[in-house]
């Protein structure tokens, strides 16, 4: 009889997930037509104003303007309309309607924003003529239609074109001869041309729903094992209830017996007799047994019961100790006898005794388990850090008799906690000396180099001529020094206040992040001819706005610094799925590849180490703190940064983030169990 119900659950689950997935749809293609129906409003109300220009034209039978490079007269109008002359003798050409909406087109297409084409089956002028795919939906025009539009996707952009057509009227002929007239009412058409952001991700609709289905799941798995539940104690009941009517019939069917016996009874009850005493030795044998049985059971009890490493207690309603064991005995440093029999607060006593904050009071007004923390003295007077949990006593019947109190010793915990304490102490003065040591770095340190390159500066202007070609070579090499050592300066500043000068976690949007780090390095990116490719889908996660910051310009910059001269630089930033689900909901990994010079593997620990670097300062220059840097902005975000490296074809390195923050890490409590595991890949 379980499978037919089984059958009904899985169907009340298919229905509900039906209903979810026919939602779920109902909403994308919503979401989707009402993208299409502001595009398609969107183009409709650009070309009337395009209309409405053309028809402002007209209205004035055409404007003339003075011919430019830019307008030259139209070979295309009348030759008394092609040119006219005012009184300074300049020379003006009739601006037509569509000589107007080519020059906006060509405004509107160097702008680079939304473009328009002004076409016809038969133009005029060969750059009327249509494109590709304006041919079928010009014929459509011929035929009847009154507009066209699709989404299609040009350069990696989505792109919404529009057509309508253009009537032929009465005003149109002053510029057209009679043999231009379409056969029909259509003269031609104008096509738009918009690109259209990327849609807008569906994954909360779609984790809503997800999140619909197993609540309904669960709710069907749930009323479905307890109907399960209740058809199963009926029918249990069922059963017992058929075989008291048995045994009633089999009773009835004895009574029977022993009424038609009755004589056979008398006769044979000296046997009977018998049969019976020999019946209850069995029984006393049995009983026997039990007890034996019983008294094992209570040693073992008694036997688990001082095992226990707990100082455990057995207290009734007079606050009256009635059982304790050996843990117990230990802790108050008292025999079984000065305990047992005893109040509890003679014994071990503490604050809460003899308040309503008593374990023992506490349960007997109600509450089913009390757990806290108090400190009881001893005899001697030893005060002791205790955690007290107590919890209801009752009798086979279940009305309540006592409690049952565990008293387990925390001192150890409590001296680890005042060394966690100094330990923290001591690190939070260990950060005070470094913030002191990176004063020394802002201020002093410096003032000796502003005085070198001062005197230096001072030596140039006022020896320049008459110190030798050697003093000169000095002078420029002590320069150089010097200005090497500020770069050092500045970038153990950097370093030290990556955790000093932090900010706290804010939403940090890494599209925006990599944009902005990219127009930075707009003329860096220009001069060697750099190819930036960056995921369109990086998401939102929690930071530093302005380290994060760092982090890419180091990276990126790296990439854009350690090139072959050979090849055209390629950096592709790139976002990296986690194999589960589960870890691309919590984490977001990026990769940073370049085909620059590489480096060897053996390398990939130690180019994070302050002040290491694989090349000659005549190579490619730099301080070695860059990469440092950024893995101390990574650890402050609790994540990860690996490198890999591929002498002569390029180098990858991989970040991974939180996406979200726990709040104790803005409270500078890290979590170092955060990420335990990377998963690297190429």
């Amino acid at each position: 009889m379980r499978k037919p119900l089984s059958n009904y659950r899985l169907i009340a689950i298919a229905i509900w997930l039906l209903a979810v997935a026919t939602s779920l749809t109902w909403n994308t293609l919503d979401d989707i037509r009402e993208q299409e129906d502001i595009a398609s409003i969107t183009a409709r109300a650009l070309f009337e104003q395009i209309i409405a220009s053309r028809q402002w034209n007209l209205m004035h039978n055409g404007v003339y303007v003075y011919t430019t490079e830019n307008s030259p007269p139209n070979p295309y109008l009348p030759k008394e309309s092609q040119t006219i002359r005012d009184a300074d003798g300049r020379s003006l050409t009739l601006l037509s309607p569509s000589y107007m909406t080519r020059q906006l087109a060509d405004i509107s297409k160097k702008n680079g924003k939304v473009s328009f084409h002004l076409t016809s089956l038969t133009p005029l002028r060969p750059e009327n003529a249509p494109y590709s795919w304006e041919v079928e939906w010009l014929e459509s025009f011929a035929r009847g239609s009154r507009e066209q539009s699709s989404f299609v996707t040009e350069k990696g952009q989505n792109v919404f074109r529009y057509m309508a057509p253009l009537y032929f009227s009465e005003s149109c002929s002053s510029c057209h001869l009679p043999e231009d007239q379409p056969d029909g009412n259509i003269r031609g058409a104008i096509s738009i041309s918009m690109p259209i952001p990327c849609r807008t991700p569906r994954w909360p609709l779609l984790l809503s729903h997800l999140l619909i289905a197993a609540t309904g799941i669960a709710a069907v798995l749930f009323f479905g094992d307890r109907l399960a539940i209740s058809r199963r104690s009926l029918i249990a009941a069922n059963r017992q209830l058929a075989k008291e009517i048995e045994k009633h019939k089999q009773t009835e069917k004895e009574l029977i017996s022993t009424q038609e016996n009755l004589e056979n009874i008398v006769d044979n009850r000296t046997t009977e007799l018998r049969t019976t005493n020999a019946m209850l030795d069995s029984k006393i044998q049995e009983q026997l047994r039990i007890e034996s049985s019983l008294v094992a059971i209570n040693d073992e009890f008694i036997q688990i019961f001082n095992s226990a490493p707990d100082g455990m207690q057995v207290i009734d309603r007079a606050f009256n100790v009635i059982r304790t064991n050996k843990a117990y005995c230990q802790l108050t440093q008292r025999s079984v006898e000065e305990i047992q029999g005893h109040k509890c607060y003679e014994v071990f006593t503490g604050k809460l005794c003899h308040t309503e904050k008593c374990p023992l009071t506490q349960i007997i007004n109600g509450t089913e388990r009390i757990e806290v923390e108090a400190r009881k003295t001893r005899a001697d007077g030893t005060a002791i850090p205790c955690i007290v949990t107590a919890t209801p006593f009752r009798d086979p019947g279940g009305k309540l008799t006592g409690i049952i109190e565990v008293t387990r010793d925390i001192s150890n915990w409590k001296e680890i906690e005042q060394s966690l304490s100094e330990t923290a102490e001591h690190l939070r003065a260990r950060n005070l000396e470094l913030e002191d040591f990176a004063h020394v770095i802002s201020h002093d340190l410096q003032e000796p180099l502003i005085l070198i390159k001062a005197f230096s500066d001072r030596i140039r202007i006022k020896c320049a001529t008459s110190l030798p070609q050697k003093a000169i070579t000095y002078l420029e090499r002590i320069e150089s020094s010097t200005k090497r050592m500020q770069n050092l300066i500045d970038g153990l500043l950097l370093y030290s206040r990556v955790s000093s000068k932090a900010i706290p976690f804010e939403k940090v949007n890494l599209q925006e992040v990599i944009h902005s780090v990219l127009d930075d390095l707009a003329i860096r990116i220009e001069k060697n001819q750099a190819q930036i490719h960056v995921d369109p889908d990086l998401p939102v996660i929690e930071g530093d706005p302005l380290q994060i910051r760092q982090l890419f310009q180091n990276l990126i910059g790296n990439s854009l610094k350690y090139t072959d001269k050979s090849r055209r630089p390629k950096v592709n930033i790139k976002r990296i799925m986690f194999p589960d689900n589960y870890d691309n909901q919590r984490f977001v990994r990026l990769c940073i590849e370049d085909n620059g010079i590489g480096f060897k593997e053996e390398h990939k620990d130690i180019i994070f180490d302050i002040f290491q670097r694989l090349h000659t300062r005549k190579e490619f220059r730099g301080t070695g703190i860059g990469l440092s840097i950024c893995k101390k902005i990574i650890e402050r975000h609790r994540g990860t940064i690996t490198a890999t490296g591929f002498p002569g074809k390029g180098a990858q390195f991989t970040i991974t983030f939180p996406r979200q923050q726990q709040e104790l890490f803005n409270n500078k409590k890290p979590n170092n169990s955060c990420i335990d595991m990377v998963i690297n890949r190429r």
